[in-house]
């Protein structure tokens, strides 16, 4: 006769959670159930939140059954994701896969909420964040706000949240993460909003990955590039370029709206519709595409600096064509750069 009782499964998570040293004293990583591990801030630089960044405590765990790691940056305000592929290789979660993985989590965690009640819960997004969050807050019964990137934009949108929020999360490209202003407090609701993730996940048999393409599948499959423009010398007339002569032929594709922060000003070419944004003045520029593509061109450190970003999206209707989808994606954004031509002198 076969036994036909139900079998337990371990659905308590194994983690690693990454800090630097001057965190140990914090109450939290005493009751952290999670294994940790400290880095001396003067030996591993956190300007690039990455796997190499990761790189270590990745090592550490090299050939163990983790779930995930959890890693912050030096002044405990950036975040990143480590986790397993079905492989069993650990990656990391650019920002934007993290931002709406940390969207959906803090929004539907305890089931989807319906949409006649009050919104309770705010997310702050940076504008670089694809549509894909938007989508999720707005799908998810979330109150939401636009900010440009950076922990100080980012707190200065949370400071002003309606009557009425309860909780909030703000997240940007560079990975900056806000559960909470205080910055031990805003880890452990981190690890907390994680961990519970991770063991609902475990008891239905799925891993982060899973969860992730899970996301890919229900709000489409956006892909994010980003590039540095390498012209000593050119980069501001490289920005006013974008800025002054969009490029849309070229790319046979048709410009739906430019947000032109330098200038302050907000076209719709479509309406003829012209407003003034209501985020701070930088030297930035989106353009938007009826396709759905999104160029994002950012001028920092006085001009030494170019970044262009470019965001669009593709139908992923299983999990089967997930892996063949991100190909597509990817390529087509890779040539989008390719025909930008000359407006784009040495992407690295």
């Amino acid at each position: 006769m076969e036994n036909d009782q139900p079998v337990d499964v371990n659905v308590t998570p194994k983690g690693l959670i990454y800090l630097p040293e001057p965190a140990k004293g914090a109450s939290f990583v005493n009751e952290c159930p999670l294994e940790t591990l400290f880095y001396d801030p003067e030996k591993f630089p956190d300007e690039n939140m990455n796997y190499k960044f990761l790189l270590p405590a990745l090592e550490k765990i090299k050939g163990q059954d983790f779930d995930f790691v959890l890693g912050f940056d030096h002044d405990l305000k950036r975040t990143i994701i480590g986790y397993p592929n079905p492989e069993g290789r650990f990656l990391v979660f650019n920002a934007h896969q993290q931002a709406a993985l940390f969207a959906h989590a803090f929004l539907a965690g305890d089931g989807y909420p319906g949409m006649d009640v009050d919104k309770t819960k705010l997310v702050v997004k940076s504008i670089v964040l694809s549509q894909q969050i938007d989508k999720i807050i707005t799908k998810n019964n979330g109150a939401y706000k636009e900010s440009h990137a950076g922990y100080d934009d980012l707190k200065e949108k949370i400071m002003s949240m309606d009557d009425g929020i309860q909780e909030f999360l703000a997240f940007d490209e560079k990975n900056h993460v806000i559960m909470d202003l205080d910055k031990d407090a805003n880890v452990e609701k981190q690890f907390d909003l994680i961990h519970s993730l991770v063991k609902k996940l475990k008891g239905e048999e799925k891993s982060l990955y899973d969860f992730h393409v899970d996301l890919q599948i229900r709000y489409k499959l956006y892909g994010e590039k980003t590039f540095n423009i390498t012209s000593e010398g050119e980069n501001k007339k490289i920005f006013d370029r974008f800025r002054n002569k969009p490029p849309s032929d070229a790319m046979h594709e048709e410009l739906v709206s430019i947000s032109d922060y330098k200038k302050q000003l907000f076209f719709n070419k479509l309406t003829g519709r012209k407003s003034e944004p209501e985020l701070r003045q930088m030297d930035m520029v989106q353009l938007e595409y009826s396709s759905g593509l999104k160029i994002s061109v950012e001028l920092t450190d006085g001009g030494e600096k170019l970044f262009l970003h470019l965001s669009d999206f593709t139908d992923c209707y299983n999990k089967e064509s997930y892996a063949t989808s991100r190909k597509n994606i990817h390529d087509r954004l890779l040539k989008v750069v390719v025909s930008l031509g000359k407006m784009v002198i040495d992407v690295n």
